[in-house]
């Protein structure tokens, strides 16, 4: 009698799986479906079983009896449904090992993104960055395990991942410029190559109520935040006089131009620029792309005071952990650097540069 010699193993093929479901229908016997396809009855059997749901069928009948059932249950072969199974266990194998392989890092990242309402890429990207870990793996794969419930992080905790809403489409209306217009801005600021050039912007509270003003420094991305109560437009002076008054001689060279939307808080230019002590831009209205570097920042800001919320109850302490916490978030932009460390750098060599020159 001749042996069948049943091939090495591999892996089941959704052309296999479509001829063991033809068969089956055919009522051909699990051996005979095993010769067919050169393979173990015992893999084929393992594949009948998890590939198989329960399906209902109708009884036919004339009889009327409550002892007769309405229908019978059967477990019947699909080879779409074995072989999407086989998709998916397939992307989740070796990810638990992995992951234990990185608990480390996952401990890190889930305390990153939890506490400090980081992104994962930062999170990932900062640990490579400086070798914190010596296992660690990519910013999808970390998608990937959040999405199978690997670890010990919800969509929900992620920034954006959930929360982006389809915008309303506005009528746009014809608005006047306060001052000069971002087209005669020159193009180097543009190139962001020169430190001291920043974004203005503002941020209302719940029912309108409240005003942050945000300024975001281009180059580094640093950026500050203030509780000013209202929209007048002499809150942004007060917030400038406050900075001048800080940086002292430096101002100027840290404060080299800002440039604001078109919002009524920031309508008074002249004693934005009094004296000269910096140059005011203003972006073409309905045109946030043009200070995306402050549109971005004010989204971070929302991590902590989501659209909505009233700001009654912010303190002086509670709007600096929020700057503080924000300007210490790593980017990639800076190679996983952070804001704060961009800062401190460039007003270092201010500093150095005025007093060589004293």
């Amino acid at each position: 009698m001749e042996k069948t010699t049943v091939k090495k193993y591999t892996h089941i093929s959704f052309d296999e799986r479509k001829i063991i479901e033809r068969l089956l229908r055919k009522n051909t016997p699990k051996r005979e479906i095993a010769r067919l396809l050169n393979r173990s009855i015992t893999t084929i059997r393992k594949e009948i079983k998890r590939g198989s749901v329960e399906q209902r069928r109708a009884v036919k009948t004339t009889k009327k009896s409550a002892d007769i059932p309405l229908y019978t249950t059967e477990l019947v072969y699909y080879a779409d449904n074995a072989n999407q199974d086989y998709i998916k266990k397939r992307k989740n194998c070796g990810c638990k090992c992995k992951a234990v392989q990185c608990r480390d890092f996952l401990n890190y990242v889930e305390k990153q993104v939890k506490t400090k309402k980081w992104s994962l890429d930062s999170a990932a990207g900062y640990a490579k960055e400086h070798n914190l870990f010596a296992n660690t793996v990519t910013t999808q794969t970390l998608y990937n395990w959040v999405d199978y419930g690997i670890c010990n992080i919800r969509n929900i905790d992620l920034p954006l991942k959930v929360r982006r809403k389809t915008h309303k489409e506005r009528v746009r209306q014809h608005k006047r410029l306060y001052g000069t217009s971002i087209d005669e801005r020159p193009g180097y600021v543009d190139k962001r190559m020169e430190f001291g050039h920043w974004e203005g912007d503002g941020i209302v509270g719940k029912n309108k109520q409240g005003h942050l003003i945000t300024l975001v420094e281009r180059k580094t991305g640093m950026g500050l935040l203030f509780n000013v109560g209202d929209r007048k437009a002499t809150r942004i002076v007060d917030v400038l006089d406050e900075l001048e008054q800080k940086f002292g001689s430096l101002f100027s060279s840290v404060f080299k131009s800002i440039t604001f939307d078109n919002g009524v808080e920031f309508a008074d230019c002249n004693k934005m620029e009094k004296h000269q002590r910096t140059k005011i831009y203003y972006a073409h209205p309905y045109s946030s792309w043009e200070r995306g570097t402050n549109e971005n920042w004010n989204g971070i800001v929302r991590r902590f005071v989501p659209k909505g919320s009233s700001f009654d109850n912010l303190q002086a302490m509670d709007i600096k952990r929020i700057q503080n916490t924000i300007n210490s978030l790593p980017r990639k932009r800076f190679h996983y650097h952070t804001p704060k460390d961009l800062f401190i750098e460039e007003l270092e060599a201010i500093i150095q540069s005025a007093e060589w020159v004293a």
